[in-house]
């Protein structure tokens, strides 16, 4: 295996993971299928040429009195959502311009289209594709894709940027530190083929993505960025064993070049067939990710059960963030009884680290939470949710501890949200409750007086509809309270609301009125309260079936008792048109 250890890297045979490279190998280079011809037929059929969408303009208003401003005076905004359509083939379009883009070049920072025809789509511009968990998972990239799903078949492909280059800042003040992250510029290309539907398939993945060491005129070492190089194979699937049973896994193999700088080495572990796709250098590393799960399902029944191991230091330049080093165990059944009027779920778990047994201590995780839903009739109903995350830490092995690093803490957190609805042919009525409660304790002796915390919010929302007249009445309750060492934060609020409906439904009016009270208290140093008054009222009146004009005034005034704060004012105004279109 190629390894990290202490930011250098080291190869070392791991005989067990050859096999298991062989096996993501074999399956992607030798499964394929037949694909088909496109049918365009119907061409003919389809409209020459569409174009349809919306187009938004809004003008802002913005005051504030004994405070500073937080956005100018007045600004504008247009916003379009065209698709245009040639012979079926549908190319959507998105675009903002507004008066707070100082550098505003073009009408487009980021910029993609997926045109589609039957089971063809490409994907031109900016955009993001996810192929598996642990290989393309959503990553932004601009270039040029392919989806081909006749049938089938299920044929990906990619090629584009992930990455732009981006130069260390340098200035004076930003020599110890760097507010601009530098980055090299990074291209890359995937592929996945695949065969089945939603429910059943079998889908095979190859990324490969390097960064370009020229692409920066100043290299940010210090920073410890490199240009890094990643290949990953990876094998998604579900499989339809019986009817009621289904078994889905993933894994993936990732050979991570952390520095392309390094030398090259010599690896007894790839196989030749391999040599042209993977250049192994000393930074390189060769590490796995899987997961697995047995899902059984029946009338009023199913349960989940799932494992998931990834290695220390996984990486995929394909996604954006991976936590790595960890271990799980879970079981998610669910149920329903009394035809659906009694549902319950719940799901039960152990997580660990230190999968290589080469960390020092092992951190265990205990992770539960369940879900009841009541619904005897229309008029009421009740939701139960509780969860539970407890947190071990195994034996340290260092002679220097004395307890203070142990870790052991529970985190629970309980809710309950009543309702109650009342339907008439005049009106309805509706009451919901909800009540929460969290808790954290930590069991360590020398941590647990500044870490322990507890907090308690409840809600109330009361809403009552007239159907003939189009009049809406609201108001809530808010109150929440946090206690941690010796800090006691708390919000009270209340807010009522009303909307009415005239003409047809062509103009609509509303407003609101809240009230919030938030307090902090500090025994012997801090104790201050904050008030805040927020007022609105919209409207929007349709001209026709196409244009809507809508009025939007906001203000806000806000008082504390914290020394050197000054009470303040803000009022923001919006007014704007909305029209739809269709040729």
């Amino acid at each position: 295996m190629l390894s990290q250890r202490e930011n250098v890297f080291y190869y070392f045979p791991r005989k067990p993971s050859t096999g298991l490279l062989f096996f993501f190998v074999l399956l992607f280079f030798f499964a394929g299928e037949k694909i088909f011809a496109q049918d365009l037929g119907n061409l003919g059929d389809q409209k020459p040429v569409s174009l349809d969408g919306a187009i938004t303009v809004s003008g802002t208003k913005y005051s504030v009195a004994g405070a500073p401003a937080r956005r100018p005076p007045t600004s504008w905004t247009i916003i379009g959502t065209p698709t245009l359509g040639i012979y079926g083939v549908s190319f959507p379009f998105t675009f903002i311009l507004s008066d707070q883009e100082s550098d505003f070049r073009q009408p487009f920072d980021q910029f993609g289209v997926s045109p589609s025809y039957k089971w063809l789509t490409l994907h031109l511009g900016y955009n993001s594709l996810s192929y598996s968990k642990y290989s393309l998972a959503g990553i932004t990239f601009l270039g040029a894709g392919i989806d081909i799903n006749p049938g089938s078949l299920r044929l990906s492909a990619m090629y584009g940027r992930f990455q732009r280059a981006v130069e260390m800042d340098t200035t004076p003040q930003t020599q110890t530190y760097s507010y601009v992250q530098p980055a090299y510029k990074r291209m890359g290309y995937a592929a996945k083929i695949g065969y089945g539907s939603q429910t059943s398939f079998i889908d095979f993945i190859y990324l490969h993505a390097s960064d370009d060491s020229s692409s920066l005129q100043r290299r940010p070492d210090s920073l410890n960025i490199f240009p890094a190089e990643n290949t990953v194979f990876a094998l998604n699937t579900r499989l339809k064993i019986i009817e009621q049973l289904a078994f889905e896994g993933e894994g993936a193999v990732s050979f991570f070049t952390r520095d392309i700088r390094s030398p090259m080495i010599d690896s007894g572990n790839i196989p030749q067939s391999l040599a042209s796709l993977i250049q192994v250098h000393s930074s390189t590393s060769m590490l796995f990710a899987a997961n697995t799960a047995l899902v059984f399902a029946v009338p009023h029944f199913s349960t989940r059960l799932g494992y998931e191991r990834i290695e220390p230091d996984y990486n995929s330049l394909g996604a954006y963030y991976f936590t790595s080093d960890v271990e799980n165990y879970t079981i998610a059944p669910a149920f329903d009884l009394f035809q659906n009027k009694f549902r319950a779920s719940g799901s039960v778990g152990i997580q660990n680290d230190n999968i290589l047994n080469n960390k020092i201590a092992r951190t265990q995780r205990v992770i539960g939470s369940g879900n009841i839903s009541i619904n005897p009739a229309q008029v009421f109903g009740i939701d139960l949710n509780y969860t539970n995350y407890a947190t071990t830490q195994g034996a340290v092995k260092s002679p220097l501890d004395t307890g203070h690093f142990q870790v052991r803490n529970v985190s629970q957190s309980a809710s309950v949200t009543p309702r109650l609805l009342f339907i008439s042919t005049e009106m309805t009525n509706s009451f919901i409750l909800s009540l929460s409660q969290q808790q954290y304790t930590d069991y360590n002796i020398y941590t647990q007086a500044s870490a322990n915390s507890n907090t308690t919010t409840g809600s109330f929302n009361y809403n009552v509809s007239f159907l003939k007249t189009g009049l809406n009445i609201g108001a809530s309750l808010l109150y929440a309270d946090t206690k941690q060492a010796t800090t006691t934060t708390g919000l009270r609020g209340v807010t009522i609301n009303a909307s009415k409906s005239l003409f047809s439904n062509k103009l609509s009016l509303g407003g609101s009125l809240g009230f919030t009270n938030s307090l902090i208290q500090v025994p012997e140093t801090t104790n201050y309260t904050t008030n805040t008054i927020n007022e609105s009222l919209n409207s929007s009146f349709r001209v026709s079936t196409q244009g809507t004009f809508s009025l939007t005034i906001y203000a806000t005034e806000n008082s504390s008792t914290l020394a050197g704060s000054t009470p303040f004012t803000e009022i923001t105004a919006t007014l704007s048109y909305s029209h739809n279109f269709s040729f």
